[in-house]
C-alpha cells in the first residue's frame, strides 16, 4: 500500500470510530440544576440558542457542558437535542471556544511476499564411466528440455510516524423554561 492510500485508510478509521458519536450520546454531560422535572418536548419542538440572557424571566433547570472533536454544529444539535430531553424552552450559550490539538499516529511496518517466476530451457550432455561385476563400462546421454519455477520473496514495508490534528470544540449551555 502507498502512503498516501496507508494515511487515508488512517483517517477513514478515525473517522468511523468518532463518527459512532451521536448527539443522544452527549446527555450524560447534562447535569440538572432543579428536582422540578419537566416533561421532554418533541422531537421538532424548536430550541432556540441564545448568545445571552433573554428579557423575559427564566429559571434554569440545567446545565450541558463538554468538548468534542466533531463540528460547531454538531454541538448547537447537541445543545437543542439536551434542552428538549430535560423538557427546556431555550438554551443560553454561556461559552463556546476551539482548539487544535496535534496527536501522533504510527503506521508498523509490515512483509508482504512478491512471487518471482523463472523459466529454463536448454540441453544438458554427459558422459560416465563405471564398474561393476560384468566389467568395466562407459555411457554418454543428452536431455533437452524446459522449466518454470516460482519463488516468493519476502519484501518489506517499512512503517512510519506522522502528526495529524483534530479541532475541538466546547461549550458551556444553560437550559432555561420560560416562566
Amino acid at each position: 500500500m502507498k502512503k498516501p492510500l496507508r494515511l487515508l485508510c488512517c483517517f477513514a478509521l478515525l473517522a468511523a470510530l468518532t463518527s459512532c458519536e451521536t448527539v443522544s450520546s452527549t446527555s450524560q454531560f447534562y447535569r440538572p440544576t432543579t428536582t422540578q422535572v419537566y416533561p421532554p418536548k418533541p422531537k421538532d419542538y424548536p430550541i432556540p440558542v441564545l448568545g445571552a440572557k433573554p428579557k423575559q424571566k427564566y429559571e434554569v433547570i440545567g446545565r450541558l457542558s463538554f468538548s468534542a472533536g466533531r463540528g460547531y454544529g454538531y454541538m448547537i444539535k447537541a445543545i437543542e437535542y439536551n434542552a428538549r430531553q430535560a423538557g427546556a424552552d431555550a438554551a443560553i450559550l454561556v461559552d463556546s471556544s476551539s482548539n487544535t490539538q496535534q496527536y501522533t499516529y504510527t503506521v508498523p511496518g509490515y512483509v508482504t511476499t512478491q512471487p518471482v517466476t523463472t523459466y529454463s530451457t536448454g540441453s544438458a550432455y554427459g558422459s560416465a564411466n563405471y564398474y561393476g561385476a560384468g566389467g568395466y563400462g562407459h555411457g554418454t546421454g543428452s536431455a533437452y528440455g524446459s522449466s518454470t519455477s516460482t519463488t516468493y520473496v519476502p519484501v518489506y514495508n517499512p512503517g512510519y510516524t506522522g502528526v495529524g490534528s483534530v479541532v475541538r470544540h466546547s461549550i458551556d449551555a444553560l437550559m432555561i423554561v420560560f416562566k
